[in-house]
């Protein structure tokens, strides 16, 4: 029987006090609670610093940092790097408290541009994170199939070395492992990243403590913290220490992981940004401590690292510290080291691609995609968005094809990375600091007077290291760039900027410039709104139909 309007009008959603802070925060931004709020403050953390796997971004980029500066580059490159990424994450942590929604900076950059360029700012905004995101699951799928490799090369005493398509072919493989466990519902998800979290810890006090135990000698301290190292024939030692910058900064990478699952944890305005800033301070103490203690157990041979049995420098570094004096391979405890190195990459590609089906859901929500009304689609039973992670799957998948071109283009892969995050970290932090300086409305965590000071700092930060990363990062003997040794990274960053623009401008009424508006704003609900006046646009009928929508958290709402 049709429903008459007066049904309708009385029809059940929620009850104003039925909602908690989490989602009359969503509601006055103008969104309905639509994903599992499942994560605690610890989940909120735990998956963050998942997301950066810290250990393992070291772990993949290690023979980089010894070509591109060595040892000297590596430490005080990390502590710097260090420095200035904790600063970008207080400025990220500021804005995220005051909006907490599952699309992150592109959501910040749609609500603190000017109203005019509002829709702009925040497509551009998510375009580069998305692209940033994707780029890090393809980074660390390729690095496990490379570590895979090393491990049965080690295994096999270097008679078995995988070719790159076996790689990729690996790589594909655990990628849609990581798609298809991506599509349990986030509070079984949270307690996987806690177990993570806490297995990153462990793991990596594990691993230094046993190699600097195994191993029959140690490197000098005056090798750890001073000998450079030019194996990539840059021009310079300038040059060398800045393109050396990418191992630090592709290792903090993805530090706003937590902001993207606000809409999926509780306490998000205060919980979000204290994940932030802790993933930032914990990733600088555990990666230094991981590098350190690889710089001291590789006995001082760079060459022996770089050229050892396996393609894989921290593999190497494994062996050599299970070799003993009389040059006997302990390949048990080894292949131990590498097991545990390789249980990390699988954790942190998992929560990674976690992310990034998370901002590509906030972008499907507001149209920035093609075909965005298909992909948005919620699996009703799980509240995840199952067609996002297929898109990002296939994404992951391209970008694993890269290094059949050469092995340069892995590299790539990880510059595209952080190129995508740092731009995408830039554009709401100075739009905070310019368009929104006086308008900005401060939440739970606020840097008070300092807040400029740092936010400035940090976008300058931001803006320098991304020009740098499009540089060439290896030169033949003659100082000559080679096909074999090109920086790929501005192409695929090229490329996929003009399909972004290319579906902006495209004519009415097929380009995103005609019908894509961005985040809604608050001026839908404004924020000052309270309770009391949301009470008036919340209506509910009965106990039963009050019940059973409860769990699928759906708001509606009417004009007052």
């Amino acid at each position: 029987m049709p429903e008459s309007q007066n049904d309708k009008s009385k029809r059940s959603i929620l009850l104003a006090e039925d909602l908690d802070e989490d989602d009359l925060l969503l509601a006055k931004m103008g969104y309905k609670q639509e994903l599992y709020r499942g994560f605690n403050a610890f989940m909120s953390f735990s998956f963050c610093f998942t997301a950066v796997a810290v250990i393992s971004s070291c772990s993949i980029l290690f023979p980089y940092g010894l070509k591109t500066g060595g040892p000297v580059v590596m430490m005080w490159g990390w502590m710097i790097g260090s420095f200035f990424s904790i600063l970008v994450g207080l400025s990220m942590a500021e804005i995220c408290s005051s909006y907490p929604s599952a699309g992150s900076v592109y959501h910040w950059a749609g609500m603190l541009a000017n109203p005019k360029w509002a829709p702009f700012s925040s497509y551009l905004c998510g375009w580069f994170n998305f692209m940033g995101n994707a780029a890090g699951d393809a980074s660390f799928a390729f690095g496990f199939a490379q570590v895979l490799n090393a491990a049965i090369t080690l295994a096999t005493n270097g008679d078995t070395n995988l070719p790159v398509y076996a790689e990729v072919g690996f790589a594909v493989f655990i990628s849609m492992l990581w798609g298809i466990k991506n599509r349990m519902r986030v509070d079984h998800q949270g307690w996987f990243n806690n177990v993570s979290a806490v297995y990153q810890l462990l793991s990596t006090f594990i691993v230094i403590v046993t190699l600097l135990i195994a191993s029959p000698s140690l490197s000098s301290s005056k090798f750890v913290w001073t000998e450079f190292n030019n194996g990539s024939q840059l021009p310079s030692v300038s040059y060398t220490c800045c393109i050396g910058l990418l191992m630090c900064l592709f290792g903090f990478s993805g530090y706003e992981g937590g902001a993207h699952m606000a809409e999926e944890t509780k306490n998000a305005s205060s919980s979000a940004p204290r994940g932030i800033v802790l993933t930032c301070i914990a990733s600088a103490l555990t990666g230094l401590f991981y590098l350190g203690g690889l710089l001291y157990a590789c006995q001082g041979q760079i060459d022996g690292i770089l050229d050892g049995k396996s393609e894989q420098a921290v593999v190497n570094v494994y062996s050599l510290a299970f070799t003993d004096k009389d040059n006997k391979l302990n390949l048990a405890g080894a292949l131990a080291m590498t097991i545990m190195l390789l249980i990390n990459l699988f954790f942190a590609g998992f929560s990674s691609m976690t992310v990034t089906s998370r901002i590509g859901f906030a972008m499907a929500r507001d149209g920035a995609f093609p075909y965005s009304k298909k992909l948005y689609v919620i699996n009703q039973e799980t509240k995840a968005p199952d067609r996002i992670i297929f898109l990002v799957f296939l994404i992951d998948v391209a970008l694993c094809l890269l290094p059949l071109i050469s092995q340069t283009a892995f590299q790539a892969i990880t510059s595209i990375t952080t190129i995508g995050y740092q731009i995408s970290y830039a554009i709401p932090i100075m739009l905070r600091l310019t368009v929104s300086r006086n308008s900005f409305q401060k939440s739970s965590f606020h840097l008070g007077p300092f807040s400029e000071v740092v936010g400035w700092t940090a976008v300058i930060w931001l803006i320098i290291t991304s020009i740098i990363f499009l540089l060439p990062t290896e030169f033949d003997e003659n100082s000559h760039q080679t096909a074999q040794g090109f920086n790929y990274t501005c192409v695929v960053v090229g490329v996929i900027l003009i399909i972004a623009f290319i579906y902006w401008f495209l004519p009415a009424p097929y380009g995103a410039k005609h019908f894509f508006v961005g985040p809604k704003r608050e001026s839908i609900l404004s924020n000052s709104l309270s309770k009391t006046q949301i009470k008036s646009v919340i209506q509910v009928t009965d106990e039963d139909e009050k019940k059973s929508l409860k769990d699928e958290r759906e708001i509606s709402f009417e004009k007052p």
